[in-house]
Parts: C-alpha cells; structure tokens; sequence
C-alpha cells in the first residue's frame, strides 16, 4: 500500500533501535533455576527479522540450538556479529526505500537484552541519501507492530528510541535562537508536533499511544519521553505498562556520534531502568494482594474477638467442644494465611532492594556513558549533558522506595496483629486443656480410690469367707485359754494383709524417684 507523504514532515537517517530485556534465572535463589520460557526475547527476535524480509536468524550461544554460554557477568552472546541489508517491507512514494541494520545479544546478570537497530542510511554508494517522511517508522514497523510490547511479550519491558537529524531548516532555527536559553527552550517546545507525528507514525493507534512525559536535550539535542509511567489508578496488569518511547532529532553530528561510542553503556542504562519499573509493577500487585490478605486476616481476628466476647459473657462456663473446635479451626485458618502473609510480604520488601539496587546500577551506567566519552573517546561531556536520564534515579526512584516504605509500614500490622491472634487462640487452647487434663486426673484419682475400696472390701469379704468354716468349729470355751479359732483366723488374717499393705506401701515409695 502506498501511504499519501505530502503532509508529511521529512526527517534524515531515521533510526529505530528496540532495546527489549527478559529473565533467564529464576527466582528461586538457586544458581541453576530457570525463567519460564527464557528464550522467548530470541524467539521474536527471529520472528520480527522473518516480518521484515531477512533471511537471516539469531546465530548466538545456547540458541536455536542449545550449547554452553560463555561465563561472566555481562556477556555478549553474538558468536559473530550480525549486520543486516534490506529494503522496506513497503515502497515509499513508489520508490524503494534499502536499509541496514544489526542484531545484538547479552546476557546481563539474570536477564537476556536484546537489542535491534534498523536505519536508513546516511549514505548509499557513497552517496547522501534523501530525506524521507516520518512514516518510515510506521512502514518499519509494519502492520503486525512488531516493536511494541503486545508482540515482543519481554518479562522485564523494554524501550524503543527513534532518532532522526532534523531538516535543515529546524537546525537554522536552532542557530538564531542559541544565544538565548528562553529562545532555545521556545525552539525545543515548538518541535512537539514532529515528535508526536513521529509516535503516531510508530503507534498509529490512538488508545495504545504512551502520553508525552517529558521534554529535554542530550548531548544539545532535543529529546521527547513518551511513557514508561507505572500507572497506580488501576492494579490490574493489564493497565500498568505502557509503552516507553523515546524520540530524539540530531540536530548535529556530535550528538549521533557520541550515541554511538557509547552505545553498549546505554544499552545497560536502559536495562537498568527497565529492572526498576519491573520491581515496580511487581510492588503493584503485591500490593493489591496483600491488601487483600490484609483484609481477610482483619476479618479472622473479628472472628475471634467475637468468639471470646461471648466466652467473656458466662466467666463461669467452661468453654464447651463447639467452641474449641471452632478455636482449632480459626487457629489453622490463621496459621495458614498468616505463611501466605509472610511470602507476600518478604517478596515486597525483594522488590524494594531490587529497586534500591538497580537504582543505584543506573547512576553507575551514567557514569560508565560519560567516562566512556570523555576518557576512552575524548568526548567533552558536560555533567548537564546527562540531565535528562539522571532525573530518573534522582527523583524517580527515590520516590518509588519512599512509597513502599510507607506501604510496608502499614502491611508489617498485619503480620503483628496474626500473630497475637494466633498466641491468643493457642493460650487459650493450652489453658482449657490443661483444665481438662487436670478434671481427668482428679476423675482417675477418684476412680482409683474407688477401686481400691472395693478392693479391700472384697478382700476383707474372701477373708471372712475363707474363716466362716471355723465358725461352727468344736470350741470348749471353759477349757480353753484362747478364743474362738474363727476369731482367731480373722485377726491373723488381717494382721498379715495389714502388713502387707504397709509392706507395699514401703516398696512404693522406696521407687519413687527422689527429688534433688
């Protein structure tokens, strides 16, 4: 289909360069865990070569076919480099528009990057190329969007930056009003319209295009930020990304060439940026969930509360099996969510380190960028020049740490207030059994006296039957000296079970164990 360009604004060596990341390593803590699906950032980067025309696939270590990864940090994956010469996949103005491109592959600590870069040459046959309209990024880009989020599908984001030289006469513009900070700035404010004519080139939907979020210059070059916000309205995930764009017009060559000596340090700029914004959107929906669990664990302890008020009505009353299963029942309840409570809650303070960690690798990575230019490549870079990204640790960290502080304040109650719960439930668990552990034993003890005198009762019953014979025995009363041989069979008998009782008794305490 060929686009009407008319009206279109005509830029030079439009650039589009998809910065996009993805976990390898998962989160378990074990140096051998893998991240579901990790070559999925490889998979569409074959995918997104095949919709543009190219022959050529990702030839890298450990993909397509699997073999061992060189060890490190930072890696570069790419076993040679991959550079790329093509033709859009549509006409321009009837007329066919080459381009070039590369293809590099890192492994940069738990994450893969993958990063694509298509261009219009500056030249063709060592000639300059022609301007072209800024609908180049919308044929590149092609119908399918095969640069946007929706398609790429990378775990921890990505961020797509379209650069272009401005035409001649925004640069003569630029010229007349540099000796003025308000005319620079009137001249920054007054190329808006290209840069959103630029987005909408890219992302001609209106719903899915990213608001404008900041203005600024790098390297003395005006610089447009779409996107990229964590939106906190909604914590379904659905509405938390949006699409981070960033569009910036050279108006010199200064500023392309020092984008390109420095290009593997802001590779890791824009990784680290991107680590933060996941932990981020990661904190989001912890939140929602622990605000849930909150909730339900705010709503077991009313529960209880009012299971013990009517315990509390009838002092009384011993608390009745109802009631102590009931209590069993809250106490595995709240045990249970309380371990769900804690996994939460341990995983939102994970994303707060994250933050803080990879807040402070991107001041690092900015520092790498400006050493890189000034000390390596003999660049004069002034520490202002930098301004426009350092806003990102500087503010916008700072401000996501803060706020899931002040979160975690108000969660750690919740883990606080099961916890008394839980000790609440389980002492009165404890007392009510010991009570029916001491009721027990007092019923045994009375069980046992009770058998010990129908014990005696039955031995002093064998005893006298064993003498009723002697009752009606021949007995002489005046001839002799002792009494009847019935009376004289009972006491003796007993005499000898007394004396067996005291004999035992003796041989009892005798094993008893002595107290120290």
């Amino acid at each position: 289909m060929d686009l009407q360009q008319q009206d279109m604004p005509l830029v030079y060596a439009p650039n589009l360069h998809l910065f996009a990341f993805h976990l390898w390593r998962g989160l378990t803590g074990k140096p051998d865990s893998r991240a579901t699906n990790p070559h999925l950032l490889w998979q569409k980067g074959d995918e997104i070569l095949a919709s543009l025309g190219f022959t050529e696939r990702l030839d890298i270590y450990g993909y397509p076919e699997s073999s061992p990864e060189p060890g490190g940090m930072e890696v570069n994956l790419n076993k040679q480099p991959l550079k790329l010469i093509g033709k859009l996949p549509e006409k321009v103005a009837n007329q066919e528009l080459g381009i070039t491109g590369r293809v590099l592959a890192h492994r940069l600590h738990d994450s893969y990057s993958l990063t694509l870069n298509f261009r219009r040459p500056e030249t063709e046959n060592d000639v300059i190329t022609a301007a072209v309209p800024v609908s180049f990024w919308r044929l590149l880009n092609t119908d399918n969007s095969v640069f946007l989020p929706d398609f790429v599908q990378s775990s921890l984001g990505q961020t797509l930056l379209l650069t272009a030289f401005l035409p001649p006469e925004e640069q003569d513009k630029y010229n007349k009003n540099s000796d003025n900070n308000s005319n620079k700035y009137r001249w920054v404010e007054s190329l808006k319209p290209l840069a959103q004519k630029c987005l909408k080139q890219l992302i001609p939907a209106s719903r899915k295009q990213p608001p404008l979020e900041r203005v600024g210059e790098l390297f003395g070059s005006p610089i447009f930020e779409f996107g990229g916000q964590v939106i906190d309205a909604d914590f379904s995930p659905e509405s938390l990304d949006t699409c981070h764009v960033l569009i910036w017009l050279f108006r010199e060559d200064s500023a392309s060439e020092k984008f390109v000596a420095a290009y593997r340090q802001f590779i890791n700029l824009f990784y680290y940026r991107n680590k933060v914004l996941s932990a981020y959107r990661e904190s989001r929906s912890l939140y929602r969930q622990l605000y849930d669990n909150y909730i339900q664990l705010e709503e077991k302890v009313k529960a209880l509360k009012d299971l013990l008020k009517l315990q509390q009505q009838s002092p009384g009353q011993r608390v009745s099996d109802g009631d102590l299963n009931q209590l069993r029942h809250i106490l595995e309840d709240l045990s249970s969510s309380d371990l769900e409570y804690a996994r939460l809650l341990r995983n939102y303070k994970h994303s707060r380190n994250t933050i803080a960690i990879n807040g402070k690798n991107y001041q690092v990575a900015l520092g790498a960028i400006q050493y890189q230019l000034e000390k390596e490549k003999n660049y004069v870079v002034p520490e202002s020049d930098l301004d426009f990204f350092r806003e990102f640790s500087d503010r916008t960290c700072p401000y996501f740490q803060t706020r899931i502080a002040d979160e975690l304040n108000y969660f750690v109650e919740g883990s606080s207030l099961a916890d008394k719960a839980v000790a609440s439930i389980r002492g009165i668990v404890e007392i009510e059994q010991t009570q029916r552990d001491r009721q027990l034993q007092d019923q045994e003890k009375s069980l046992e006296n009770t058998i010990q005198a129908l014990g005696l009762a039955l031995g002093t019953g064998a005893i006298v039957a064993s003498s009723s014979g002697l009752i009606t025995a021949s007995w002489n009363k005046e001839r002799s000296d002792y009494p009847h041989p019935f009376i004289i069979a009972l006491l003796a008998s007993f005499s000898v079970a007394i004396c067996v009782y005291w004999l035992v008794k003796f041989w009892q305490w005798l094993s008893q164990p002595k107290s120290k």
